[in-house]
């Protein structure tokens, strides 16, 4: 078999081509804007867009808005990655930015964002008063409640009523009844909530997606969540199959992507894969 010897390309050449791709998204940016007239910003709560590579394992990159200033300057609003490291001033901007003051704006990402999101455009007054109800809940009215979290994840606040948890929707329709002792935000579609039969998973129709029976049960990370049974630890995924049965005394995350675990049998740590396959001692 002939070897193929790979076009080679030097690093100060690729960059160049990189950031030649990066302004041409700028302008498209800038272009899709301008079209707009009055109507220059988008605002989109919760907005992910993932940025596969060739391992099939991207980046989900947050964008709350977009706009376009009285300069024709690209201004941001809260852009954040898939593991909260922030990408403007004080690392999660609430306040519209402009994009040469983050740092390495990725315009590819903005242009994914205002091109999927073309026909929500609207004034810079209407994004600005979304904003106000997304992280400080002005203009709704939560009355009964006696608490509600400040801000809106997946399109759902968590509020809490008689020491009970649920959810309302951004215009304080009760989407999930406050009967829960404990419950986080949501996160990629699901909630991690605690019931008197123990910590389980709901969608944002409330069903519970994985059922409330485990001893604990932690957040996803990168499709596999951790939980307690009283047999041991394991995981499971978003459809709640115990694909890694619970029989470990003690189990680790998959830590940022990564294919192993480190998991805790007879006293012994090991090495496991997401199938549960030991790979080392």
């Amino acid at each position: 078999m002939a070897n193929k010897t790979a076009e080679k390309i030097s690093p100060d050449a690729f960059l160049n081509e990189m950031n030649a791709i990066n302004d041409k998204a700028k302008d498209a940016v800038i272009d899709l804007l301008n079209k707009q007239g009055d109507k220059r910003y988008i605002a989109v709560p919760d907005w992910e867009d993932e940025c596969e590579g060739d391992d099939g394992d991207g980046l989900e990159l947050s964008i709350f808005g977009i706009g376009l200033d009285d300069d024709d300057e690209i201004c941001i609003a809260a852009v954040v990655d898939n593991i909260g490291n922030g990408h403007g001033p004080d690392d999660f901007p609430q306040e519209w930015t402009k994009a040469t003051e983050l740092y390495e704006p990725n315009y590819c990402a903005f242009y994914r964002f205002v091109a999927n999101n073309i026909e929500k455009a609207m004034t810079k007054e209407e994004a600005d008063e979304l904003a106000d109800k997304y992280w400080n809940g002005n203009g709704c009215d939560y009355g009964k409640y006696d608490w509600h979290d400040d801000c809106i994840c997946n399109g759902l606040i968590k509020v809490r009523l008689d020491g009970k948890y649920g959810f309302i929707n951004k215009d304080g329709e009760e989407i999930i009844p406050c009967k829960y002792e404990d419950a986080d935000a949501f996160s990629d579609g699901l909630a991690r909530v605690h019931s008197k039969e123990g910590w389980g998973f709901i969608n944002k129709d409330g069903e519970e997606i994985i059922p409330c029976k485990y001893k604990y049960a932690e957040a996803f990370s990168y499709g596999l969540a951790r939980v307690q049974s009283k047999e041991g630890w394991g995981f499971v995924n978003k459809d709640g199959e115990e694909i890694i049965s619970c029989k470990y005394e003690d189990a680790d995350y998959f830590w940022f992507g990564a294919e192993t675990a480190e998991v805790k049998l007879n006293g012994e740590w090991i090495t496991i894969d997401k199938t549960g396959k030991q790979v080392t001692e």
